[in-house]
């Protein structure tokens, strides 16, 4: 098995792949330029190299939380498993970058909570060189403003006007030029002082027309804007149609109806990978890799619980 793989991903806890017969040493000595990478909660070493992690304990420790939700309501998980993600993503950029020297075998470490701190960017930066500590703004964006979202008078538009000459058209679009004359609304750093006050001037004008209308118009004369969409919303919009990014399975044996999947979200020269078989059902292709790990003997290895 080993001889013929290029990679290996694994996601136990620190030293299971050990107990297993199937950690880095192990394997390299049948195959000296395996790339390895092994996901945990806190890497392969460190104070809280055995402790247990999920997504939301890591969301928790990694100060996501903390800035996620309102001042009043924060803190808040994100709504889907974020740090799950993250470490996935880092471990295959990792191994990307490790196929890229095939001289001899990598094992790549990735902690879900560093990969995740690490993706904050400049709300960890303020706090390490500019001594601001991070709070939760809700849907404001604290660089600039008006920039965040906003009430329209059906639904809600995000809007980032954050250059000067897109707050200067968003104003008078929404027939509020003595918007530019108020001292308080006069500079970039004046607005976002007083960003509440503007937002409820630019609010009160928005409630004229629907968040739809509005993001046509608004996106047409140059200042970023889109609807606040649900799921099935966003998945039925004419971009995620158009580009083909839901693949459909017909009446997927063990399921007995149809199922959609959503292909990555990238092209390679203007074609899209394509997804080629629906989700694996539970066990299905338990003979194919466990034969390929010379385990032949199915029938025990589920009798001992084992599978």
């Amino acid at each position: 098995m080993v001889k013929d793989a290029d990679v290996l991903v694994e996601n136990f806890r620190p030293g299971v792949m050990a107990k297993l017969g199937l950690d880095f040493d192990q394997l390299t000595a049948h195959n000296p330029r395996l790339i390895y990478a092994a996901i945990s909660g806190f890497g392969q070493d460190g104070d809280w190299v055995h402790r247990p992690a999920y997504d939301q304990i890591i969301q928790g420790m990694s100060g996501v939380m903390s800035i996620t939700g309102g001042p009043d309501t924060a803190p808040y998980r994100v709504g889907y498993p974020l740090a799950d993600t993250i470490g996935g993503m880092t471990a295959a950029f990792a191994v990307a970058a490790a196929l890229a020297d095939r001289s001899k075998a990598h094992f790549i470490d990735v902690s879900m909570l560093e990969a995740t701190i690490a993706t904050m960017g400049w709300v960890v930066s303020n706090y390490l060189i500019g001594g601001t500590e991070p709070a939760a703004h809700g849907n404001e964006n604290t660089t600039s403003a008006p920039s965040g979202t906003f009430q329209t008078g059906d639904g809600l538009i995000n809007i980032a006007a954050n250059k000067d000459e897109q707050w200067v058209l968003l104003a008078n679009h929404i027939d509020r030029p003595d918007l530019l004359q108020r001292d308080d609304f006069a500079t970039r750093e004046a607005r976002k002082a007083n960003r509440f006050r503007l937002k409820g001037e630019i609010e009160q004008a928005l409630s004229v027309k629907s968040a739809l209308a509005w993001e046509e118009e608004l996106n047409a004369i140059g200042v970023p804007a889109g609807v606040v969409l649900s799921v099935p919303q966003a998945l039925a919009s004419s971009v995620i149609q158009s580009r083909g990014m839901i693949a459909t399975f017909e009446q997927v044996p063990g399921v007995g109806r149809d199922i959609q999947t959503l292909r990555t979200g990238i092209k390679w020269d203007g074609a899209a990978p394509q997804v080629a078989t629906p989700p694996p059902r539970l066990g299905q292709h338990n003979a194919e890799i466990l034969g390929a790990l010379g385990q032949t003997d199915l029938e025990t290895l589920k009798s001992e619980g084992v599978i």
